[in-house]
């Protein structure tokens, strides 16, 4: 062990003795940490630029639930051997937080911001006008200023309504996959019924599978996962030939929707689960643990393992439509429940040290800290103040305490509301410590302690509220403290507000007709010109469109009055 990580573990240590002794209030601690931190800052490596930089693997699975993987449930009805094994050998994040749903997540992922500081609030529909605003830097961007090889294979859904909401125009050297929400995992294509509604036309389908930017029809017929988990092996034989680092976006589509795998990986739970769905949405997740085996083997068998971090996640709690499982945490995806946004995650690599390699870490942490612990911990980058992520690298492979203190899941609304201004017209969620906020309409429907495909099992949200728990004693969000810590929910509303007022403009929820594949050969192009994104302003008939379209939180709460046909291929 260097002399600056023996230093960082002595201060820990000390700091914790102290604290113990003396018997500080958690504030009080959290003061004496900060202020040791800062006067230990110059014990850090003067110079990271020289270390070896790792080669970069980020697998993200689509809807996975946190009760849907072996090693959070010994009983669990699904099978997933190999990912059990590497997050057993790694280091598994247990306080680890993914946005509500698949496109704030990615980009917070990509830019290392709050979803209130990039505007991608919600899930891009195929119509949608709005992407990822090119005007903000993104992973790969930067990544290859580093001199890493970038490769995105699987899901982009960012937007691609301009040719430069593109990956390859946001700085991925190659992509293979497709640009929706979700895709049939054959056909490759992508169907939605409600934008046929509402755009008024009979079909809105088309095909939706690229390399690069060219339609990749010959791959149709071919099962997604598979084509995804070869491009992944094909790529690392090649880097591996060159020594030259890379960053490989493994972005699975499983286990969206639609519900479709080969049937000899059901083949295992004939008998033992019965719920249909269920049985498909199982089968998905091995084949998706299959994938996950193989590529690791390659790393090995290549002999490039040793210089290698694979990081596992997903983009946000699983889906009840999808006969996903979150059990225990109350929620799913789609709502700021912990089964919605706390997720399924772990690292592993040789490059951890031994102490941490078989752990859990239970220091904060969220889907936005990627970027600087990609950036700066590993590649040898800088420090970038203008982002809200953290470099967590150290924090993961020593056991060292979490830099983070608080998390913002969302906020938006009325920024300077307040108690006796009448209703509620802010809304938010936000992690501080070991505390969490709600205000406003935040929940759409969550299931408790049942099974979650039962009608009995769901729970409709309140119109408006305010919801407080402590999620050390209570993280199953079972006991609302807001009438008894007033204090403290004092305290998170002005960290909320906070935040609320650094917001950005969220995307305008804006859907076109023009979006339709069938006026372009039955694939799903660009249709919109490649002006900045901020200076367009919608029609009098695309804002018709959407408010025939669009039902508020503020208005509603049960998902059932605006969601898609179950084995729709939409978001």
């Amino acid at each position: 062990m260097n002399s600056h990580l023996m230093i960082k573990c002595f201060v820990a240590s000390s700091v914790m003795f102290i604290g113990f002794m003396i018997g500080l209030t958690a504030t009080q601690y959290e003061t004496l940490v900060d202020n040791v931190t800062r006067l230990t800052k110059h014990v850090e490596p003067r110079d990271s630029s020289h270390r070896k930089q790792p080669n970069i693997i980020f697998i993200l699975a689509d809807d996975l639930g946190w009760n849907d993987v072996s090693y959070h449930n010994s009983s669990c009805d699904i099978h997933t051997p190999n990912i059990d094994r590497l997050a057993k050998e790694g280091v598994r994040l247990q306080n680890y937080y993914a946005q509500a749903t698949c496109s704030p997540s990615r980009a917070s992922f990509m830019t290392g911001l709050y979803q209130s500081r990039h505007g991608v609030d919600r899930a891009l529909s195929a119509a949608d006008a709005g992407c990822l605003p090119s005007n903000l830097t993104v992973l790969p961007q930067v990544l290859k200023r580093h001199g890493y090889t970038t490769h995105l294979v699987g899901k982009w859904h960012l937007g691609h309504s301009r040719r430069n909401c593109l990956p390859n125009q946001r700085g991925f050297d190659t992509f293979l996959g497709f640009r929706n929400g979700a895709q049939d995992y054959y056909r490759h294509h992508h169907g939605n019924p409600r934008l046929a509604r509402d755009t008024g036309v009979e079909y809105f389908e088309g095909f939706d599978f690229w390399e690069n930017e060219t339609a990749a029809e010959s791959y149709t017929g071919q099962y997604a996962t598979h084509i995804y988990v070869k491009r992944a092996e094909e790529i690392m034989t090649h880097h591996a030939q060159n020594g030259k680092p890379f960053f490989l976006f493994l972005s699975l589509s499983a286990v969206h929707m639609p519900a479709q795998v080969p049937e000899n990986y059901m083949d295992q739970y004939e008998g033992h689960i019965t719920d249909p769905l269920r049985k498909i949405y199982a089968g998905m997740t091995s084949c998706m643990d299959e994938g996950i085996k193989n590529v690791t083997d390659t790393l090995q068998r290549l002999d490039i393992w040793k210089d290698t971090v694979v990081v596992f996640s997903s983009d946000n709690g699983g889906a009840p439509k999808g006969h996903g499982s979150n059990l225990p945490l109350l929620g799913h995806k789609g709502n700021y429940f912990e089964g919605g946004i706390r997720v399924a995650a772990f690292v592993n690599s040789p490059l951890l040290s031994k102490q941490v390699q078989g752990t859990e870490y239970t220091g904060l942490m969220g889907i936005a800290d990627w970027l600087p612990t990609f950036v700066e911990g590993m590649a040898g980058g800088s420090k970038d103040h203008s982002i809200d992520g953290f470099n967590m690298w150290d924090s993961i492979r020593y056991g060292i305490p979490s830099p983070r203190k608080e998390y913002v899941h969302a906020v938006g609304g009325n920024c300077d509301w307040k108690h006796g201004d009448g209703p509620l017209t802010m809304y938010g969620t936000i992690r501080v410590g070991d505390w969490k906020l709600f205000i406003g309409t935040m929940g759409q429907v969550a299931w408790l302690n049942k099974t979650p495909t039962t009608k009995d099992s769901l729970l409709q949200c309140s119109q408006s509220s305010s919801r407080l728990y402590n999620m050390r004693l209570d993280p199953y969000e079972t006991s609302n403290q807001y009438q008894k810590e007033h204090k403290i929910y004092t305290t998170l509303l002005k960290r909320l507000k906070y935040h609320c007022r650094r917001k950005v403009q969220y995307l305008p929820q804006i859907e076109r007709k023009e979006a339709n594949p069938r006026l372009r050969q039955g694939v799903y192009t660009p249709w919109l010109d490649d002006w900045d994104e901020l200076e367009w302003h919608p029609t009098s008939e695309d804002v018709d469109l959407f408010n025939a379209r669009y039902i508020t939180w503020e208005r509603f709460c049960d998902t059932t009055r605006h969601t898609e046909n179950d084995n729709s291929t939409s978001t």
